[in-house]
């Protein structure tokens, strides 16, 4: 759908209101509607590489067979726009996932490029929804994406435009499909938000979604992650201020009685691309995912850009400054109190620019080479031949770590009884390879470095990002022998070598371990 506003006698209100309009309507096209203490060891004494020679070569090489060309880069993305994806030639721009707004059925993955299907919504009555896509349609497009990453929402924090949601309106819509979507696929990871940007006011409207979400439901929002777009948007009322002029932007959430948050006159629109309140907005998110029990999730920007047009001192070297300084952020910010720690402690797991081709707007990474603008065939612009060359430089490695080892109750409790362990070992990839990468969890009876008797092996395979998966060993028959004594699980990768170790559960006796402490070491540091 497209905004439109009643016309204007003056050129300056002409003006201004087409920047209402790239603010009001960012990304509108798109769519419709008894614990023991762990024993942390040190690395063996012979070399990493030497462990990582052990493991079979295949199992750290991507899938090649359905992937050319240069390896994509899982933390760098962007947002297609007006135009179906299959008309862009998105692997020169070596991007590892996408958006288009919808939820499609047999979505291209260009190069192995991720594909996020997002949910658009809108409200009914006070609190309940309709959804795009729904019933039969929903269905097939979670069959067809199963392990995806789902957004649900696009900016309901938006009113009037994009999807418009009072906060007990989202926490309802979001908390059955987060739980429709999880009974068809249980892999499936659900994000929550997509907020215009993480403003103070625009926090409380989350808060909000919080606390009829506890109210409505008896527990806490449940998110595999966090969603946010990063415009630096004017939030003034429209509705009390009544002139597009003062209060062109982002306007004020929905069930909010504010007449003000973020103010940027239209003497200030160079604020629109500051580098500094870019980089404070999502510090200030990450901040209130920890405050709230979601440090542990991780954070996508997925969408943001410059909006407003080069006409109002926006030429592509800006945009091009701003784009590059705002990718070294979001692809390299670390903290140790507030990032997340299976992606070595980044802020930003991931990264989406707006937008493909959208003439409403700047920072298309396109243009038609024809006179039509939305017509085929497309080639860079110098955005983006900027963001070809950005992500042409990053080079493309994996980053395994285990951030977690336990062990289930035991079977076989009964004297002179065998007993049967589960043990999971957490691993995560804090690399930035979109192609998956390969590593092997050994487990022990005994600490490796020091003769202990491998039980058995699991391989596993991870893209970067942060993501993790958990492996699983089944131990027949523990002896008794194993009463007290420690079991390792060793990650092998290349260039990786870690343990984490647990006290083995007592052969005939149930002990619960719901905590193990992190001790892992990585080759070099």
């Amino acid at each position: 759908m497209f905004c439109t506003f009643s016309r204007v006698t003056t050129q300056t209100l002409r003006l201004r209101i087409s920047m209402v309009l790239a603010a009001l309507c960012a990304a509108s096209t798109m769519g419709l509607i008894t614990v023991h203490t762990v024993k942390a060891q040190e690395l063996p004494t012979r070399g990493v590489r030497e462990f990582a020679a052990e493991l079979p070569d295949q199992l750290y090489l991507p899938v090649l067979s359905n992937f050319s060309g240069q390896p994509p880069v899982c933390r760098v993305g962007v947002n297609v726009a007006q135009v179906p994806v299959s008309e862009f030639d998105l692997a020169k721009l070596r991007i590892g996932w996408y958006i288009d707004y919808k939820a499609h059925v047999t979505a291209p993955h260009p190069n192995g490029a991720s594909y996020t299907p997002v949910i658009n919504l809108s409200q009914v009555g006070e609190s309940d929804f309709t959804s795009s896509p729904n019933g039969a349609a929903l269905d097939t497009a979670i069959t067809d994406n199963r392990g995806a990453d789902w957004i649900i929402g696009n900016e309901p924090d938006r009113r009037y435009y994009q999807n418009d949601m009072a906060p007990k309106a989202y926490a309802n819509a979001y908390h059955h499909l987060y739980y429709y979507i999880k009974s068809k696929d249980p892999t499936a990871r659900i994000f929550a938000g997509a907020i215009v940007q993480p403003t103070p006011l625009r926090l409380q409207y989350l808060n909000e979604v919080l606390s009829y979400y506890w109210e409505m439901f008896g527990e806490s929002l449940p998110a595999d992650g966090w969603a946010i777009h990063n415009f630096i948007l004017n939030e003034r009322s429209c509705g009390h201020y009544q002139d597009p002029a003062i209060c062109w932007g982002a306007d004020i959430p929905p069930d909010s009685n504010a007449t003000d948050g973020l103010v940027i006159t239209t003497d200030e629109l160079q604020r629109t691309a500051d580098v500094a309140f870019f980089e404070e907005q999502v510090i200030r998110f990450r901040q209130w995912m920890a405050d709230r029990g979601y440090r542990d999730r991780p954070l996508y920007v997925s969408e943001y850009g410059i909006l407003m047009p080069e006409s109002y001192g926006f030429p592509s070297s800006v945009v091009n400054n701003y784009m590059s300084k705002t990718f070294d952020f979001l692809l390299n910010t670390k903290d140790e109190k507030l990032g997340y720690a299976a992606d070595d402690n980044r802020l930003v797991q991931r990264l989406a620019w707006y937008s493909t081709v959208d003439p409403s707007f700047n920072g298309s990474l396109f243009r038609s080479t024809t006179d039509t603008p939305l017509s085929p065939p497309f080639e860079l612009t110098a955005i983006g031949e900027n963001y070809r060359n950005y992500a042409a430089a990053i080079p493309v490695s994996s980053g395994f770590k285990l951030v977690g080892l336990s062990q289930q109750a035991p079977v076989g409790l009964a004297t002179g009884t065998g007993v049967t362990l589960t043990l999971k070992a957490t691993v995560a990839n804090a690399g930035n390879n979109q192609w998956p990468a390969g590593a092997t969890v050994r487990f022990y009876l005994g600490d490796p470095a020091n003769g202990g008797t491998e039980l058995g092996s699991k391989a596993v395979q991870l893209s970067g990002c942060g993501q993790t998966s958990t492996v699983e060993f089944t131990w027949v028959d523990v002896p008794a022998s194993a009463d007290g004594q420690f079991v390792f699980a060793r990650l092998l990768a290349p260039d990786v070598d870690t343990t984490l170790s647990v006290q083995s559960v007592r052969a005939n006796q149930l002990v619960c371990m719901p905590f193990i402490r992190r001790a892992w070491q990585l080759a070099g540091q």
